[in-house]
């Protein structure tokens, strides 16, 4: 099964979707992966971000800021390659600064599809969210909830959860409790967290990777996700190429 696959089963229904990806566990993977899947299908792809972000590998990057021309160099880049990176400028030497809501309008006027990586949560699995986030383009089509199978079963720390504190105010959960399947759930699907922000129009699915990790651990939050949503519920592993839809 390929990872675009998540959108829609059907690689020709899918020109003109603009997908943004929240949470933790392989956003910049799941970003890579499905471009190059979309790319070797012919579509032109449009990678980029609504927060900070790192440049990817063998992908050309086209930078908006103090460019008038960035969409046609974007459009050369599609014509030439099916695939382009795009953000603002540079933050730091390996690090880039996403673009703002007007510029992903702008971008919808080139290109069959575009990606966004629409969250940050500094390389952990599991967040919660500030009111302001996540920081989802109201043009979205889709939304895919990412977490990473491996913090199923850890203890709620700082290096587990990204904003552990307000993680632990919110569900009034001491440093050290037992990360369950039913615990990240509530997370994954509050109202004021990960599902905060998202067009009424776009379709929501939840992904678990990482289940090469942790494939017990992995299994039982996506099954438990089943039962407490309708959302499509996706477990696999990016980085194995392994994927299966649950319900």
């Amino acid at each position: 099964m390929y990872f675009y696959q998540i959108i829609h089963e059907d690689v020709n229904k899918l020109r003109g979707h603009i997908v943004s990806i929240i949470g933790g566990g392989g956003k910049s993977s799941l970003l890579l992966k499905m471009g190059k899947e979309l790319a070797e299908q012919s579509l032109q792809v449009i990678l980029t971000s609504t927060t900070k972000t790192q440049p990817l590998p063998n992908i050309g990057l086209v930078l908006s800021a103090d460019n008038p021309n960035f969409l046609s160099e974007v459009q050369v880049l599609l014509e030439e390659l099916r695939i382009a990176l795009v953000a603002k400028t540079y933050y730091k030497k390996d690090s880039l600064i996403g673009v703002n809501i007007p510029t992903i309008f702008d971008l919808t006027s080139v290109g069959d599809i575009l990606l966004i990586e629409a969250d940050g949560s500094r390389k952990r699995s599991l967040k919660t969210h500030k009111e302001s986030e996540p920081v989802i383009s109201p043009n979205s089509t889709a939304v895919i909830i990412l977490c990473g199978a491996n913090v199923v079963g850890e203890l709620l720390n700082e290096e587990t959860v990204h904003r552990a504190e307000l993680f632990s105010q919110k569900w009034r959960l001491p440093f050290g409790t037992v990360l369950t399947p039913e615990i990240i759930a509530n997370e994954l699907l509050s109202p004021h967290s990960y599902l905060r922000n998202i067009p009424l129009r776009a379709e929501v699915r939840i992904l678990i990777n990482q289940c090469d990790k942790n494939p017990i651990g992995g299994r039982l939050l996506a099954e438990h996700l089943t039962k407490k949503c309708h959302y499509p519920v996706y477990l696999g592993s990016i980085q194995q190429t392994k994927l299966e839809r649950i319900a």
